[in-house]
């Protein structure tokens, strides 16, 4: 005979506390935060369920390792920042236009939450660290590539810069000066000071710096 007074038993679902897609951004959010203030390593869940405010097995309903946060948050934040950023730098007319607006993209993201851009950027050190993280850090500087050197090639191949520049090694530059704006951004800067900034590597690249 059941007693009216008993709880009904809890199926299998959600753990208490849990409230669905909220509960996963809670997650998401300070899991950026951690992972772009402590790197990978020293991140663990206990800590990322004390920041979220929630219990750890709340993160464990949702993610069953921290390789696999730290893969969802890797390919959300890319789609966030380089996918928008190369996205938007397709419509510019010259090379030094296209940087300008894939830098804006990256600092529009840091305006909105600076883990964003602090995240991606620190992911390259947290790939040096761990070599299982290389394929991801990889990945990312090769769709940065992917971007630049087409441009590049276009600009030679119409004359609006030296037909015999070395595209591959200046390729690199520019990656180079990404990822220093990107660490600039998310650790140092603020947002008075990186519109000028984008404005002043746009007049470098053009050759009206000096």
């Amino acid at each position: 005979m059941t007693d009216p007074g008993a709880r009904p038993r809890r199926g299998r679902g959600r753990p208490p506390g849990s409230d669905g897609a909220d509960t996963r951004d809670t997650i998401l959010r300070a899991a950026r935060e951690l992972f772009s203030e402590v790197g990978y390593d020293r991140a663990t869940f206990t800590d990322i369920a004390a920041r979220a405010g929630i219990s750890r097995t709340n993160i464990n309903h949702y993610f069953r390792s921290k390789d696999e946060l730290y893969r969802t948050l890797f390919e959300a934040d890319k789609d966030s920042v380089i996918t928008a950023g190369i996205a938007e730098a397709g419509a510019a007319q010259d090379i030094a236009d296209r940087m300008a607006a894939f830098l804006r993209v990256s600092m529009r993201a840091d305006s909105e939450n600076r883990t964003y851009v602090r995240f991606l950027a620190a992911s390259l050190f947290d790939a040096l660290r761990n070599p299982e993280l290389g394929d991801w850090a990889e990945g990312q500087i090769e769709y940065v590539r992917s971007f630049i050197r087409p441009a590049l090639a276009a600009a030679a191949a119409e004359g609006t810069i030296g037909r015999d520049i070395d595209t591959d090694a200046v390729t690199e530059v520019l990656i180079a000066v990404v990822w220093g704006m990107s660490m600039y951004a998310g650790f140092v800067g603020t947002d008075d000071r990186l519109e000028p900034m984008i404005d002043h590597l746009v007049g470098l690249l053009r050759g009206t710096l000096w």
